[in-house]
């Protein structure tokens, strides 16, 4: 009470001249400190009312389980949807409009016209949405060629540079240090012994492009499977070293491949000329191709095909898939075109897209 009437006086005096204003402000300065010294709250020993206290940990964990599951889950993504373009990805449009700007025609492709130095870094985004079959195909076929040839390109610079070494290997007793490093990583590179002339021949050489271009077909559903839109995988190749590749969504129970991916689709078509050139299951493959070169004939990809039962599960009926398509879509008029010489090469990629 004492409190009370002490704080009035104050007011009151505050409503006064300014001489007693400031008299009472010392005033209510000094009455602060006191109240606000080091003493005893009046709070001090105060509880809380028992239906007041504060929640347990096991009370805490189960209110934090209660507002967890009644976050709204997102709902899974319909399917047949289109997929939605992310920034700076490769879409149709912008591929077509880059073919057209090099003078990019199949046509006049299949017409034995050399083939523009085009490389395409990925699928575009949006290849699911074209309803016109022609069209589709058109697209993939315009990505795949050039890289394929590119790639039988460098191929073709190995074996000349081995049938090089081969030919002085006739005239002279002795390689030079370059020389004999270089057959090394070669020898290496297609697991065999630098010294094995046979064997290299056998397996460095270049990969019909109408048996290719029939395998990334075939294994990539024209550029639309999962592998090759995510993955950059246009062949289905498996590996089985965990989170190198995408896992089958039909995998079976127990299996622990996956399809391995790649960070560009050039990757993907060396990585299967590779597994051609190299692994024992392709050896007949590698045996006919050699009799054709003896013969002195182009490499025929529908020839080369029948050996091939051994890529797939399904044996001679993937054989005569890929046959079919060679066929039906004459891709053998591309076994014999080539890349233009004397001019840059263009690369198409998200980031210049």
């Amino acid at each position: 009470m004492q409190q009370l009437i002490g704080m009035n006086q104050i007011f009151t005096a505050l409503k006064s001249s300014k001489v007693a204003t400031l008299v009472a402000l010392a005033i209510l300065i000094g009455y602060g400190v006191t109240e606000l010294g080091d003493h005893p709250s009046l709070y001090a020993n105060a509880k809380l009312p028992v239906d007041q206290a504060f929640p347990s940990d096991q009370d805490l964990v189960r209110e934090e389980k209660r507002v967890i599951a009644n976050i709204p889950v997102p709902l899974s993504r319909p399917e047949g949807l289109p997929e939605i373009e992310q920034p700076h990805q490769i879409t149709v449009v912008s591929l077509e409009s880059s073919l057209d700007n090099h003078s990019f025609d199949l046509s006049s492709i299949r017409d034995g016209l050399a083939v523009p130095r085009h490389f395409v870094d990925s699928i575009p985004a949006d290849i699911q949405d074209i309803e016109n079959v022609k069209r589709k195909k058109a697209v993939f076929l315009s990505i795949t060629l050039p890289l394929i040839l590119k790639v039988n390109e460098d191929i073709a610079v190995e074996r000349e540079k081995l049938l090089g070494i081969i030919d002085k290997l006739k005239t002279q007793d002795h390689l030079t240090k370059s020389e004999k490093s270089w057959l090394k990583k070669l020898a290496l590179k297609y697991r065999t012994s630098d010294g094995n002339f046979y064997e290299l021949m056998l397996k460095v050489d270049t990969i019909p492009v109408s048996l290719a271009l029939a395998q990334s077909i075939e294994e990539s559903g024209w550029g639309t499977s999962r592998f090759a839109r995510n993955g950059n995988a246009l062949f289905g190749q498996r590996v089985w070293a965990e989170g190198h590749g995408l896992v089958p969504h039909e995998r079976d129970s127990g299996k622990k491949y996956e399809v391995k991916s790649f960070d560009h689709l050039e990757q993907s078509i060396r990585s299967y000329a590779l597994n051609l050139n190299r692994h024992n299951a392709y050896g007949d493959f590698r045996l006919v191709r050699a009799q054709l070169r003896t013969e002195n004939v182009p490499l025929n990809g529908f020839k080369l095909a029948s050996t091939l039962d051994s890529y797939s599960e399904r044996g001679h009926e993937y054989v005569e898939t890929l046959q079919a398509l060679i066929q039906t879509n004459r891709l053998t008029d591309f076994d014999t075109v080539q890349l233009e010489r004397g001019r840059l090469a263009q690369a198409l990629s998200p980031v210049n897209n």
